[in-house]
Parts: structure tokens; sequence; C-alpha cells
């Protein structure tokens, strides 16, 4: 399910950006930005006050080196967020006083040693799993590592490289965030999805797009209807499924120029052309080769387990990670004009679950840590760890629900029953 195309704020050319209450020329300060152009592109006609704040560890904005690029005040914002409706408390003196506390733990923010090495020997384990398919022949077994070898590169390279969280240098970021495009995704609709939407509208039903649809009911605020009753067990099967929505409906996303209900920002329609590229020779390396040198069902099946098993291994972290119980619900009702903002920070804390520690976040990419992800996704994922005792430390003393859960077992299961409590009407 994908929402009616939201497009881009009226207030605003697709060249222009909105922080904190005044408009600024994205094209001409993008020139200049330290973290590259190509960050930015995304944000195009959009108000993107959120995001700067929770992607950059200064705790104000840098009026000084913004002035040169200002054009004049933005008018009021709309109901949404493509229109600029936050809603959260933005900036507030508690996530300012954590980021202090997280920047003199961690003054070194970006990638270490260790991610580049895992980089290196994962990327070079995939090359090789799919040289094999071609040289020698698909099995099931090749389909199931290299389903699982795409699962890593898409939690532990691409998200932190997407996120601008390898390196200060855009150029590093970039490259590293194409291996998304490898694997059968695009580096430029998950920026879209994730880092415009997802990250900052956290668990708020019609903005993010993780929480929205009718498929599977994750908000309370989302209509019940009659197959939400089996969702419980059905949203499981299809996890699995989920590659071939990438594959191919993403396909088109690119050619429309639009993701998730919202338009995408004309300043990409450059990374779009190269996206779709990318996609045409994913289609040609994972479909057409292998079944044009080995045409036969057992073809066919090995791509199934492939994208099968990527699909449920992805699938289920995502799901997990912000749907389990007592999750907050940002919103309390559909009527936006009576909502109690609250801050951001807070939000994304109750909004999100941690689960397990250092080992498993060495295999997920760090995305066990979902409340230290969301609080600072810029932050590569190798410092998590030492991110969560500052983090729980902070949420005790702001009476904040730190979500914890032992293992993935008890993770699922928890989501299971908020599943199945929400396909109940609740």
């Amino acid at each position: 399910f994908v929402p009616s195309v939201r497009m881009a704020d009226p207030r605003l050319k697709h060249t222009e950006v909105i922080l904190e209450g005044n408009v600024y020329d994205l094209e001409a300060f993008s020139k200049v930005h330290p973290g590259g152009p190509d960050a930015l592109r995304i944000f195009g006609g959009s108000d993107a006050t959120t995001h700067y704040y929770m992607l950059h560890p200064h705790q104000t904005l840098r009026v000084k080196a913004l002035e040169p690029y200002k054009l004049r005040p933005a008018e009021p914002a709309g109901k949404v967020s493509s229109e600029g409706y936050s809603a959260f408390l933005l900036n507030t003196e508690a996530y300012q006083d954590l980021k202090a506390r997280v920047k003199k733990a961690i003054p070194n923010q970006f990638a270490t040693w260790e991610w580049f090495a895992k980089a290196i020997v994962l990327f070079s384990l995939t090359l090789y799993v799919e040289y094999s398919v071609l040289a020698y022949g698909p099995t099931l077994f090749k389909g199931l590592v290299l389903g699982v070898l795409m699962a890593f590169i898409g939690l532990c390279i691409q998200h932190d490289a997407n996120h601008g969280a390898v390196s200060s240098k855009g150029w590093v970021n970039q490259f590293w965030g194409y291996t998304q495009d490898w694997i059968g995704g695009s580096a430029l609709l998950w920026r879209h999805h994730h880092v415009l939407m997802h990250h900052a509208d956290t668990n708020v039903e019609g903005d993010d797009p993780d929480h929205t649809g009718d498929i599977v009911r994750f908000n309370k605020l989302t209509t019940w209807k009659g197959h939400h009753a089996w969702q419980a067990m059905y949203t499981w099967a299809l996890l699995p499924l989920l590659p071939l929505k990438w594959h191919f409906g993403e396909f088109f996303d690119l050619l429309k120029m639009e993701h998730m209900g919202r338009a995408i920002s004309p300043m990409a329609s450059g990374d779009a052309r190269l996206a779709l590229a990318f996609r045409l020779c994913f289609f040609l390396r994972f479909y057409l080769l292998p079944l044009l040198l080995y045409p036969s069902l057992h073809t066919l099946a090995y791509q199934f387990v492939c994208f099968a098993s990527g699909g449920l291994y992805l699938g289920v972290n995502f799901v997990i990670s912000h749907n389990f119980e007592g999750v907050k619900s940002v919103l309390a009702s559909a009527d936006r004009d009576a909502h109690q903002k609250r801050d951001w920070a807070y939000e994304q804390v109750e909004a999100s679950s941690t689960v397990g520690g250092r080992v498993l976040g060495f295999f997920h990419g760090g995305l066990n840590y979902q409340i230290e992800h969301h609080l600072f996704p810029r932050i590569s994922h190798v410092h998590y760890h030492k991110l969560a005792p500052i983090i729980k430390q902070w949420c005790k003393e702001h009476k904040l629900r730190y979500q914890f859960y032992n293992s993935l077992q008890d993770n699922v299961s928890s989501t299971y029953r908020h599943l199945r409590a929400l396909g109940e009407g609740a």
C-alpha cells in the first residue's frame, strides 16, 4: 500500500529548503556543503529543520555560515510533514545535553577500521558467490548464502553510508552507499524513505511510511479492516516477498519520481537516472544471466531462496524495531490541532527498542540498537555499544522508558503480541 502522493511543499521551489522558519537556497549551498551535495538533494522543496538537528552534532543552527543563502522568512506550515508540519519539539535543552555527553564520549563519530574490514569482506564474499553462480551454476545453498550476504550489506554497509555515518567526506559515503543499488535497492530511494521521512517522523501515522498503510495495522489510528485479525500471522509470511517490491516496484517509483506517497525532489533527478541504470544492471546480473546460462526451474528456485532469505532477515529487523508491546504512538488522535508536542528525542526513545548487545550488533549493522540509532543516525554503528549506557542514564534522568530485550526471541514475541492486539481492533 502506498498513500496518495504528496507533492512538494507549496511554500518552496524545489531548489529551496526551510530551516528554523527561514527559506534558504539549497542548490547554492550544496556546492559548498562540507559533506558534499549528494546528501542534500533529497531535501529540496522540504522543511529540513528536524533533519538538521538529528544529523549534526552541533547544538545550534550555523546561522553565519547559512546567512549568504538566506532568501526570506517561511510561510506557516501545513498539516502534514511534506508541508512542514512537525509533531515534535525540536532541539530542546534535553537533547542538546545528550548531544554534549555523546560528543565527549565519542569524539570521532565515523567508521573505524573494524567497519571497513567488515565491509570489504562482506562485499568480496558477495562477489565470489555471484561469480560462482555464473561460472558453476546456481544451487539452493548458494541462494541462501547470497541472500544473507545481501542482507548483511543492507544492514552493515549501505545503511551507515546512506546516513552519512562512514566518513566526513561525502564521496566516501556515496561510494559505499551505492552498495544498496548493487543488492537491488536504490541509495536515492533509501535516503528519501528513511532519512527524509521515517527518521524525522518515526511512528507518526500518516507521515512515517513504515507506520502507515492498510495491509498491516501498525498504528491504532489506522482504520481497522477484517484482514487485520490475521496480521499477527501473515505479516511474517509477507516479509520474504519484500525484495520483489524493492526490485520491481521501486523501478517505477524512479520513473515517476515519487516514493512512499511523497514526491522525490527534482534536485535528485540525476540521481534517479543513475539509479535506473544501476537497476537495469541488477536485473541483468541477478535475474537474466543465471536464467540464460542455466535455464531451469532450479535457477528460479535459487533466485527465490536468495531474495526470500534476504527479505526475511531484513524484514524481521525492520518490523520488531518500532512495533512491540507498549510502543509509543506519537499522535493520540487524528486531530493534529489537538496534539500536544513532546521532545523529538523523547519520542524517538519511546517509539524504538534495543535488543541484545555488541555481538548481535556486529551482524545487524548496529540496528539492534534502534534507540541509539534513532537518536544519532549519523554516528557509525560501530560506536553504538558505547552509546547505550550514556543513553540509558539520560533516559533514567528524564523518566523515559528504555525498552530493552535480552534476545531476538523476546523482541519477536512482543511484536507478535502487539500485532495481535492491533489486529483485534485495540
